[in-house]
């Protein structure tokens, strides 16, 4: 069953799946209005990996999973794809599929279900493409055999070291560059301070595991690939748009100002 799930999977173009016990994952839920698409009776969370890496040079001021399409569209339309192909092959069960906006812990049953290790920084890093993926994850009342556990990094600490939260700093930058209305003198000092427009990749750079990360073979991120941010461009479908355009606007005057 489980090589059957994933050759599905494969087929629909996402090559890393783990799977993992809903029973292992049900006391560490997120409190969301999501919570009530669960499958009654869920069983199992068949986790899928989206690697977003394009090119190993650094983007201009905005993090990495910034430059490619907005992962809720793209990485969505391949879980709701494939949702619809289980159900086919499985037509008795429920495949209810999540991408951020879950209820499911997903780094943590990430690292359970063998896609990756959970660093310091609170990320899951994978073996192949570092912590540079996407997570998206469908849940079912299909009994799936699993028995991962929960694996560590190597535990160097650099990602600590160098956060600017940990160096004095109040709040994540990543948070600080997607708040909205005004910002206080001390939230515009760090971004200028760090080159912030949108997101944060400090931790994830100094990263030894990520040294060799593979960059993505999705196609989407491969062709909409921009590495900065234009003042006027179309956001729609990129990931700052959620926040709407006054606040990467006021970003930009920040950092140009």
């Amino acid at each position: 069953m489980k090589q059957k799930i994933t050759e599905i999977i494969n087929k629909a173009g996402i090559e890393d799946v783990g799977f993992c016990s809903f029973e292992k994952i049900k006391t560490k839920l997120l409190d969301c209005r999501a919570t009530n698409r669960l499958p009654k009776n869920a069983k199992t969370v068949i986790m899928c990996l989206f690697p977003y890496k394009v090119k190993d040079e650094k983007p201009q001021y905005i993090s990495r999973y910034a430059t490619v399409p907005d992962y809720h569209k793209v990485c969505g339309n391949y879980l709701s794809e494939i949702a619809k192909e289980l159900k086919k092959e499985f037509p008795q069960n429920d495949f209810e599929t999540f991408i951020d906006n879950s209820p499911i812990p997903e780094v943590y049953t990430a690292a359970l279900s063998g896609l990756g290790v959970l660093g310091e920084n609170g990320l899951l890093i994978n073996e192949k493409y570092g912590s540079f993926v996407f997570l998206g994850e469908i849940v079912t009342d299909l009994p799936v055999p699993c028995d991962g556990e929960i694996k560590r990094c190597i535990g160097c600490k650099r990602c600590k070291d160098v956060c600017p939260v940990n160096k004095g700093g109040t709040q994540c930058l990543s948070a600080v560059s997607q708040k909205k209305g005004e910002l206080t003198d001390g939230e515009i000092k760090a971004l200028k301070k760090y080159g912030i427009l949108w997101g944060c990749d400090i931790c994830a750079d100094v990263c030894p595991l990520n040294k060799k990360a593979q960059n993505t073979y999705i196609k989407e991120f491969i062709k909409g690939y921009k590495d900065s941010y234009t003042l006027g461009e179309d956001i729609t479908c990129r990931a700052y748009n959620w926040r709407g355009e006054k606040v990467i606007k006021r970003n930009y005057d920040i950092l140009n100002g």
